[in-house]
């Protein structure tokens, strides 16, 4: 008898007990700090009931139990992963009307912040109808950036072309935007039965202020704000993002505080959810990127923690996920393992305003992660794509 090779022991800070956890199965249990070590020996302690560890399959006897597993949880993990629908995100300009500090699109070549042709835009759909005509459940396009909602009669016909491809093919339409002109555009994301808008805001006025600024310099929170409030009013789904770092952190109980007074937090998941995304060098710091600023993941979520217990309006704020640990408070278990943690040219592709094809929103325009191109005609690296869609935690 030995502990499965999947099995996880994380110590418990301030407790001598640790976490056991079978992640292939869904199985956790709280063992005390010498049971732990006695286990990860090979020795069953006495307190332990044999019985239960096998039926968790904490413990196995042989190599071929823990193939046999990591086979059922691999097929579990596909057949989920086959209902998830597939993201196409689009990208019409690298051009934007704000200056984030921590931008990493920053570097990217200035010629290239253009909006996007409508020839692109036809030939994106001609590439939805050659590969995911049939596709089951359908793809969803997501509008990404630099900033795709700028108030602009080309911004709005380049949007309405979009809109009408999607609505012609039954894909629905996600926005990523700043929010500083989302006012202009909530008529035509409601009528189109937007899937979410994605909005920015890192904290309140004058956090939010100095750190994503518009290019001019002048503040941004207060116009975001009433694009967030004018979506919430055409019932369009919000998913309010915050870029978090050791800076402004502490200022999220006021951020709080704010969506509390203007009723958001009252709302149900549907229609205003919350994410808090780890402030991090993508390519490298930005320019105005402080290193000493930003957290590594756990630092984020044990300063989160701490924080919530200080200030327990947070808690309504967000729920984080905490990688898993929130599906087990819930359901009281692990959620299915995931064997993949890139969705690139699989479940994920970008598609660039001067026609490159690449795999996630975090390649798209960088020539290093090209897939090749969809315009002016369709040419794929299928080396390349064939590296991207082979990554998996086990290779």
């Amino acid at each position: 008898m030995r502990l499965s090779r999947s099995v996880l022991l994380a110590p418990v800070p301030g407790r001598t007990q640790v976490l056991l956890v079978q992640p292939l199965t869904g199985q956790v249990a709280l063992v005390g700090a010498a049971d732990a070590d006695a286990l990860s020996r090979g020795v069953l302690p006495a307190a332990l009931p044999e019985e239960t560890l096998r039926e968790a399959r904490f413990v196995v006897d042989t190599d071929d139990e823990d193939r046999a597993l990591l086979a059922e949880a691999w097929a579990d993990f596909a057949a989920e992963a086959a209902q998830t629908p597939t993201q196409l995100v689009v990208v019409p300009t690298f051009g934007c009307n704000l200056r984030c500090t921590y931008c990493y699109q920053e570097v990217f070549d200035p010629e290239a912040r253009g909006l996007v042709a409508p020839a692109v835009i036809d030939a994106l759909f001609a590439f939805v109808d050659r590969f995911h005509a049939d596709a089951s459940p359908r793809p969803y396009l997501t509008l990404f950036g630099g900033e795709p909602l700028v108030d602009t009669p080309a911004h709005h016909d380049m949007l309405a072309r979009y809109l009408e491809g999607a609505r012609a093919r039954g894909l629905s339409v996600a926005t990523v935007t700043n929010g500083y002109d989302l006012e202009a555009f909530v008529p035509a994301l409601a009528a189109a039965a937007a899937k979410e808008v994605q909005v920015t805001i890192d904290g309140p006025a004058a956090i939010h202020d100095a750190r994503r600024p518009h290019g001019s310099g002048r503040g941004t929170f207060e116009r975001i704000v009433r694009g967030v409030d004018a979506l919430v009013a055409a019932k369009v789904p919000v998913n309010l993002r915050v870029v978090a770092d050791r800076d402004n952190l502490p200022s999220l109980p006021a951020l709080a505080r704010l969506a509390e007074e203007h009723g958001w937090l009252d709302l149900p998941e549907a229609r205003f959810k919350t994410q808090v995304g780890r402030n991090y060098e993508l390519f490298g710091c930005a320019s105005r990127q402080r290193r000493g600023a930003l957290f590594d993941l756990l630092e984020l979520w044990a300063e989160w923690a701490r924080l919530a217990e200080a200030e327990p309006l947070l808690r309504r704020f967000h729920r984080p996920r905490f990688h898993g640990a929130r599906h087990l408070a819930e359901k009281g278990e692990f959620p299915v393992p995931s064997f993949d943690a890139c969705p690139a040219a699989k479940k994920e592709w970008a598609f660039a305003p001067d026609g490159g094809l690449y795999g996630c929103t975090a390649t798209v325009g960088n020539p290093r992660y090209r897939l090749g191109s969809f315009h002016p005609e369709l040419r794929l690296d299928e080396a390349a794509i064939r590296e991207r869609a082979g990554t998996d935690p086990l290779r």
